[in-house]
C-alpha cells in the first residue's frame, strides 16, 4: 500500500478545485447568456411597444379636425333660389376641416335651425376657412 504524502494531497485538492472552479465558470457562462438573451427579448419588445406608440400618436395627430394654418371666418350670405343647406356646404366647405355633413350640422348650429329648411332671401352665418 502506497502512503501519500502532503504533496499528493495538495495537488489532488488543486485538480478538485480547478475541476470545480471549471464548472462554475461554465455555470456563469450559461447565466450571461441566459440574461443576455432575456436582455435583448425585453429591449425588441419594448422597442416595438414604443414604435408602436409612435406609429399611434401619428395617427391620432394626422386625424386632428383643425389644421393650425387655416383660421375660420364668418360671413352672411342671402340665401338664393334653388340654394340648400348642401349647395351652400358645397360652395364653402372645400378648405374647411369638416366633411361635408359636419359643416352642414354646424351651419344649422350657427344659425340656429332645427331642420334642413332655408327660405330664399333670408341670409345665413355661414363659415369658411382660410
Amino acid at each position: 500500500m502506497e502512503r501519500r504524502g502532503k504533496d499528493t494531497d495538495i495537488t489532488a485538492f488543486m485538480e478538485r478545485a480547478e475541476r470545480t472552479r471549471g464548472r462554475s465558470r461554465m455555470r456563469d457562462l450559461r447565466r450571461l447568456q441566459v440574461y443576455r438573451r432575456k436582455f435583448l427579448v425585453s429591449a425588441v419588445v419594448l422597442l416595438l411597444c414604443m414604435s408602436a406608440g409612435g406609429f399611434m400618436r401619428m395617427n391620432a395627430l394626422a386625424d386632428e379636425s383643425v389644421s393650425p394654418a387655416l383660421k375660420p371666418y364668418y360671413v352672411s350670405v342671402r340665401v338664393e333660389e334653388g340654394d340648400s343647406l348642401w349647395s351652400i356646404a358645397c360652395r364653402y366647405a372645400p378648405k374647411s376641416p369638416m366633411d361635408i355633413r359636419e359643416y352642414i350640422y354646424e351651419l344649422k348650429q350657427i344659425n340656429q335651425l332645427r331642420d334642413d329648411t332655408i327660405h330664399t332671401g333670408h341670409y345665413l352665418m355661414v363659415v369658411y376657412y382660410r
